[in-house]
């Protein structure tokens, strides 16, 4: 049997297109999403559209339970750092992101981090081990996740747990490039074949204006952008510099004006702000 895992589209409905025209000429058995198919990116109707439209199989993810969570105001989920929620939730109904959080096949376990815990930290060895270590593994277990933006292997006792990494944007990969896995099931034999597709990336700012985003979150907009421009993790750094920022003035969430500090002090990597960043033309000049 031949499978196709994709993982953390994150509405980058471009690289999908390009992902998904690759996976057709392997005719695998099935393909399966491992959860974040939206969230941070510009179009995730469309992106949910054409996974159903080709038949791919979805699972559940850390983004889609945080905008469920967005969708019923939860108020964890009121900070301007969480504005894409906001955007998502305006595009979508809960049924059209409620997933089932695994799938068992052969013997093998998918699902988005852990079973049980979608944010649990397999992107970083330094924390996922210790924790994995302290786990109890009965019988040989097999796990093949996403939610870690790169590729990543675990070998335990009793535990092999492959991460395949981002379709949508990577933490650390080279622009233009999306990546997925072929999973081929032979007796008891699993073997992963990654693969990696290139696409156009110059399309991604217009997406981010024409959908909507740019003027709806349009900081949140700027930051995933560039990350999927780049493949380079840029949330992660503004999150904690509006973190410290929102500590020092006493403030329990991030809040608009400390978000847009956070914006004029981040070193943006094209060196312009938000506001110049949307305002630029085609070519690139700010009008």
């Amino acid at each position: 049997m031949l499978i196709a895992l994709i993982a953390d589209v994150h509405a980058n409905i471009l690289a999908l297109e390009a992902v998904l025209k690759s996976i057709r000429q392997k005719r695998p058995d099935k393909i399966l999403s491992l959860g974040d198919q939206v969230n941070l990116g510009p179009c995730p109707r469309e992106t949910l559209d054409l996974l159903k439209a080709e038949n791919v199989h979805c699972l559940h993810g850390n983004h889609e339970r945080y905008i469920l969570s967005a969708m019923q105001g939860d108020p964890a989920y009121s900070g301007a750092n969480f504005a894409s929620l906001r955007y998502n939730a305006s595009f979508l109904q809960e049924q059209d992101i409620r997933f089932e959080k695994t799938y068992q096949l052969d013997g093998i376990t998918f699902c988005h981090a852990l079973p049980e815990d979608d944010r649990f930290p397999v992107n970083d060895p330094s924390r996922a081990l210790p924790l994995l270590r302290e786990m109890r593994f009965d019988s040989p277990t097999h796990i093949l996740c996403g939610h870690g933006h790169n590729p990543i292997h675990y070998q335990l006792p009793g535990l092999r747990l492959d991460g395949i990494g981002s379709l949508g944007c990577m933490d650390e990969g080279t622009s233009g490039t999306s990546t997925y896995t072929l999973l081929l099931l032979e007796g008891k034999e699993a073997v992963l074949m990654p693969y990696s597709v290139h696409y156009d990336v110059r399309p991604l700012r217009e997406r981010f204006l024409s959908s909507g985003m740019a003027e709806f979150c349009p900081i949140m907009a700027h930051i995933i952008c560039l990350q999927m421009t780049y493949n380079r993790d840029f949330l992660v750094g503004f999150v904690t510099l509006a973190g410290r920022i929102a500590a020092s003035k006493g403030e329990a969430s991030i809040s608009p004006q400390t978000w847009q500090q956070a914006d004029a002090r981040f070193p943006w990597p094209d060196g312009i702000g938000t506001s110049a960043f949307w305002k630029r033309d085609a070519g690139g000049v700010t009008t």
